[in-house]
């Protein structure tokens, strides 16, 4: 359903870098940008990519990441758009859910695409009051580098993502262009709940 859905899982499973910083473990990592995605990284190689653990595992650890690191509601609130004024208190109850597992689900089927990669944080900056972004590249193995910028957001607790821009493409407006169109050529959020759930079905039998 997503046709440029594969970009998002590079922030993942090519993602990783090789050793967290010393100001990195400090007790403010969340608040600090820089730090808070060199985190994300470092805990989703060792517990995830390259940890001795099933794929239904693995899924499940990512999961966890996920929720933990990205602010869900945010983002299914920037996808949905104005369809959300016009959904059903139900449909807009089941969009979130519905979403989170069409990024895990997706994201999870390229755990064993990892070759070692490495991620380079190299700068941040603001983005408004309340937000930064972060600039990286993803070191390949064989020079296929790619630039990748987090967009931050501050939450109670500590920074959240709400964007990954790979190379210029951002994960949020992808999905929201995508999902305004199957709203539009399906008669409403109901028959994008729809097909996101045929989906999910789809991708959690590949996953396993």
């Amino acid at each position: 359903m997503i046709s440029r859905r594969d970009f998002t899982a590079a922030s993942l499973t090519l993602g990783a870098c090789a050793g967290l910083p010393a100001f990195a473990r400090a007790q403010d990592w969340r608040n600090d940008p820089k730090s808070f995605v060199e985190k994300f990284a470092q805990v989703g190689i060792s517990e995830i990519l390259t940890a001795p653990s099933s794929q239904k595992e693995k899924t499940e650890k990512f999961r966890v990441l996920f929720r933990d690191y990205f602010d869900i509601p945010a983002i299914g609130r920037f996808v949905l758009g104005r369809a959300a004024r016009t959904a059903t208190p139900d449909e807009n109850n089941k969009f979130n859910p519905l979403f989170e597992d069409v990024i895990v689900y997706t994201w999870s089927r390229r755990f064993g695409e990892y070759k070692g990669q490495s991620l380079k944080v190299n700068d941040s900056a603001a983005d408004g009051d309340e937000g930064s972004v972060v600039n990286s590249t993803i070191l390949g193995n064989e020079g296929g580098n790619f630039v990748v910028q987090w967009r931050l957001r501050k939450r109670d607790g500590g920074n959240r993502i709400v964007d990954v821009i790979i190379e210029g493409v951002s994960m949020a407006i992808t999905y929201r262009q995508e999902y305004a169109t199957i709203i539009q050529q399906n008669g409403g959020v109901g028959g994008l709940i729809a097909q996101m759930e045929k989906q999910v079905t789809d991708l959690k039998a590949k996953v396993g």
